[in-house]
C-alpha cells in the first residue's frame, strides 16, 4: 500500500475506525446534515476559482490559488487533520509527479486561511503515519468503536452506535 486516498488519510487522524470504513468502501450516511453542509460550502465558495483537478484518480484538488494547492474545508475544527491531509497532497505530488507546491487551507465560513508547507519534518511525519495506518487498514475487521468528541457529528454515527442502549 504505497498511497491511499487523502480522505482516508485525514479520517485516520480523527478516527481510525472511520478510516478503515472509508478504505473498505463502507458508505456513510450521505444525507447526513454535516456532509450536506460541507458539500454546499464547497460548491458555493470560491466559484470563480473552482477548478477541481483529479490526479491519478486518487487526489481531488479543490482549486489552485496562484501557485498554491488549495483545499476548502467547512470549518477549522479538525485543523490538524486538514493540515496533514493537504500536506499528504503535496507529498504525493512531489514523490509521484515530481511537482513541488505549497498549499493553503481555506475556511470560507470562518473567513480564515492557513498556509501549509511540506517540510522535511512533515514528510517524515506523513511517512510514519502511513506506516502505522497500513496494518490497521489491511485487517479484515474495523477497529472497535471508541467514543470520541467527534462521534455525534460523524456520518458513521449510526453505523458505530446503532446498537447502543440495547
Amino acid at each position: 500500500m504505497k498511497f491511499i486516498s487523502p480522505h482516508v488519510f485525514q479520517a485516520y487522524m480523527t478516527c481510525p475506525r472511520e478510516a478503515w470504513l472509508e478504505y473498505h468502501s463502507v458508505t456513510s450516511d450521505q444525507d447526513h446534515e454535516y456532509l450536506a453542509l460541507g458539500r454546499l460550502i464547497h460548491e458555493r465558495s470560491y466559484e470563480r476559482d473552482r477548478k477541481e483537478i483529479f490526479v491519478d484518480q486518487l487526489l481531488k484538488i479543490d482549486l489552485f490559488r496562484g501557485e498554491l494547492v488549495a483545499e476548502v474545508k467547512k470549518s477549522s475544527r479538525h485543523i490538524e487533520a486538514a493540515k496533514l491531509q493537504l500536506a499528504y497532497y503535496l507529498y504525493y505530488l512531489k514523490h509521484e509527479k515530481g511537482l513541488t507546491f505549497e498549499g493553503i487551507l481555506l475556511f470560507p465560513k470562518e473567513r480564515k486561511t492557513e498556509k501549509v508547507k511540506l517540510t522535511e519534518e512533515l514528510e517524515h511525519r506523513i511517512e510514519e503515519i502511513l506506516r502505522r495506518m497500513a496494518p490497521m487498514l489491511l485487517k479484515d475487521e474495523p477497529p472497535p468503536a471508541r467514543r470520541i468528541k467527534y462521534c455525534r457529528t460523524c456520518s458513521f454515527f449510526e453505523f458505530c452506535w446503532s446498537d447502543e442502549g440495547e
